[in-house]
């Protein structure tokens, strides 16, 4: 359990939750962790969690001896060169090291945040844990909800930078470590993406690089398991995977597994499912949907469990699913969560275009962008070129004058967020912007794409909480494979431009590979309806009580425009905002669930 204390404050609250639950502490100097060192090296005590690997290219320096432990080798690096061992890992991990000779502590959470972590100033000291549970469990008291954060979460299902939806909880960004020393906790970056330019060769030659290394992050995210499956879906990045799982010799043995909607047309995808089990050689299993499922009851459930709301609506379509799985003794799913962004293609390279001077090759990229393909219209590309080329390239107080200006009009006709918190919201986006990778816009972009917004997802978190409900592990090859996206960085934007063809680099990388009706796809299935007649099914338990004066939502949202939404009867609802209306229903339960344990 990834649960600590630092100070004698702190190390009290943790006591007391041991002494509760019947379990031990181990208490050196000012820290108090829940079991013993993994390790202890010299002045170094140190505690590793989660999957962590060595870097290949980094192994070496390890000097690793046989048989012995990767945090055995890490804390020998520790005593020569601090901090800076941290590099030599990847995966999903953190470590806690404490270096008794001078009193200090380093809490470091993995580079890409696959291994979520929370905080909380406690007197003189600091509380930390995985999960925002157990440490208001050590706490002992139900803190007030984070206001901007809720705001945010409740709009676009992100949080701020550094916020979790408690007041005075804080989440450790991906690539950063809390140190700690005497009564001072401060939170630094160890870890930061560079840029170094862009791979070399032809359009065939790189699409290989992209596949090799595709399949190598999906070999690593298959390691150790005896019971293998993946999630397929009718799309390109899960079919990717089930070819990837035959490419490392699963064939035969790994099973797949896919869900059905028959009442859904538009989301059934079983026939696709079908050919890219037997193009792979796995064995398929498919899972068909009950209409009559609650979207609401898994929504509590995880309410109760994790004192969170769901990170997305769509639990009550797999948990079925999963539950097969699990029933099946599958010990580790794949699947192709991330795909989507991290082999598309990255627009702001028509700004870098813009400011090198390059004018007839910003215009000409214009012409080349999937989402044109058939509206390549003078108006259309003008209307690219100033989003995605002239934008990005104002100054940040120009920036902020025009996003002020479109928040008033959006606020004044159909924002949930208030202005005021929407404008705070803004402020702090454009102090991270101001504050992200160096490189050209499109890498920055990308990065940003791939690493930040997924963090401010909570992914990690997300995903480690499902793990433990299903009782099947979660991996996600083009999540949380730090190589495979330092690869995909490397690779020259403009290859990514396709007027025809989304991740067209991908796609000519698994010819053959696939089957060729997946392959040559390009239109996606969605659940939004799907999500939709959740919503309208749960009409009563989910959407009435947002109607009552006292819904305690209504403090964090604009009463107007949410009065607005709940009054458009079922059946003229707009698929476009069901995200939206879904999250501030399910904040009102939780809102309501934390009031009733404060109480």
């Amino acid at each position: 359990m990834l649960i600590g204390a630092w100070g004698p404050h702190a190390s009290e609250l943790l006591e007391r939750l041991a002494e509760r639950d019947s379990t031990q502490v181990h208490r050196i100097a000012d820290l108090t962790m829940m079991r013993q060192p993994d390790v202890i090296e010299g002045s170094w005590c140190c505690w590793l969690f989660g999957a962590p690997e060595a870097r290949d290219e980094l192994s070496e320096r390890l000097e690793r001896t046989p048989g012995e432990s990767l945090v055995a080798s890490l804390a020998r690096s520790l005593e020569v060169r601090g901090a800076a061992a941290c590099e030599l890992l990847c995966g999903r991990f953190v470590l806690v090291a404490l270096e008794r000779e001078h009193g200090r502590c380093m809490v470091v959470r993995d580079q890409l945040g696959a291994q979520s972590l929370v905080h909380a100033n406690v007197g003189q000291g600091t509380l930390f844990a995985e999960h925002e549970r157990d440490l208001l469990e050590a706490l002992g008291r139900t803190p007030s909800p984070d206001r901007l954060a809720l705001a945010q979460w409740i709009g676009n299902g992100l949080t701020p930078v550094g916020h979790t939806l408690f007041e005075d909880v804080s989440r450790l960004p991906a690539g950063h470590m809390l140190e700690l020393h005497g009564t001072s906790a401060a939170v630094r970056r160890w870890w930061q993406l560079r840029y170094g330019g862009t791979e070399q060769g032809s359009p065939d030659s790189l699409a290989l690089l992209l596949r090799e290394q595709a399949f190598a992050a999906i070999g690593r995210a298959s390691a150790g398991s005896e019971r293998l499956a993946v999630k397929l879906s009718g799309g390109l990045d899960s079919a990717c995977v089930a070819a990837g799982l035959q490419a490392r010799g699963f064939a035969g043995r790994a099973l797949a597994f896919g869900g059905t909607f028959p009442e859904f047309p538009e989301a059934d995808e079983r026939e696709l499912i079908r050919q890219s089990a037997e193009h792979a050689h796995l064995s398929l299993e498919l899972i068909g949907f009950d209409l009559a499922r609650s979207m609401l009851d898994p929504a509590i459930e995880h309410i109760a469990r994790w004192r969170l709301p769901p990170a997305t609506p769509n639990t009550f379509l797999w948990e079925p699913l999963m539950g097969r799985a699990r029933e099946r003794g599958v010990e580790v799913m794949l699947d192709g969560e991330g795909g989507d962004e991290l082999f598309g293609f990255s627009p702001h390279l028509i700004a870098d275009m813009l400011r090198a001077g390059h004018l007839g090759k910003a215009w000409a990229l214009t012409a080349r962008m999937p989402r044109l393909a058939t509206d390549t219209n003078t108006r259309a590309r003008l209307g690219e070129l100033r989003r995605c080329g002239l934008a990005p390239l104002l100054p940040s107080g120009v920036r902020r004058r025009r996003e002020s200006s479109r928040r008033e009009r959006t606020n004044a006709s159909s924002s949930i967020v208030r202005l005021a918190d929407a404008q705070a919201l803004a402020d702090m986006h454009e102090q991270r912007i101001e504050q992200r990778h160096e490189g050209p816009l499109w890498w920055r972009s990308l990065a940003e794409s791939v690493i930040d917004t997924r963090d401010l997802l909570d992914l990690g978190g997300h995903y480690r909480r499902a793990a433990a409900d299903e009782e099947v592990d979660r991996r996600h090859p083009f999540l949380h494979d730090l190589r495979l996206i330092e690869t995909v960085l490397r690779i020259p934007p403009q290859l990514q431009f396709d007027p025809l063809r989304d991740r067209p680099l991908l796609r000519d990388a698994v010819r053959g590979l696939i089957p060729e009706a997946v392959r040559t796809r390009h239109a996606k299935s969605h659940f939004t309806r799907l999500v939709l007649a959740g919503i309208n099914g749960e009409e009563t338990g989910l959407l009435a009580p947002l109607g009552r004066a006292d819904a305690p939502v209504r403090a964090f949202v604009s009463e107007p425009a949410l009065d607005r939404r709940i009054e458009v009867p079922p059946a003229q609802r707009p698929m476009l905002g069901a995200g939206s209306l879904w999250r501030v229903a399910i904040a009102n339960r939780w809102l309501l669930a934390e009031m009733e344990r404060g109480t």
